[in-house]
């Protein structure tokens, strides 16, 4: 999946350095990359797919800030929307993930004691 995240990156900044409109171009890489963290299966995304997504999303947000400048309220608002949907995802995935750890933990704690005879 890491591998997957990473080549599809890559093929996007390729596709990306062709067009003529960097602007529209950004919003439309931001955008595919955020409805594919949104597609991903909450329940079973791993530590590496993670730091993956972390790698990607920093990338996106320091080009962001290059093209800000130049994006209209329009795309600006897309952006910060987009975000935020990111943002609802991630947030998804790592409640997720600290709900498995706290079940885990409460079963450990409270689970069937066991008598020694």
């Amino acid at each position: 999946m890491k591998r997957l995240i990473i080549f599809a990156w890559v093929a996007l900044m390729g596709i990306a350095m062709m067009k003529a409109d960097p602007v529209n171009d950004f919003l439309n890489r931001y955008e595919l990359f955020v409805n594919g963290v949104a597609a991903l299966d909450k329940k079973t995304v791993d530590l590496g797919t993670m730091d993956s997504l972390k790698v990607v999303y920093k990338d996106l947000t320091k080009e962001y800030k290059t093209h800000k400048k130049q994006m209209t309220d329009i795309q600006l608002e897309k952006y910060y929307n987009l975000k935020a949907k990111y943002q609802k995802n991630v947030a998804l995935i790592r409640t997720r993930k600290g709900a498995k750890a706290v079940k885990g933990w409460v079963k450990g704690v409270f689970g069937k004691e066991t008598t020694k005879n």
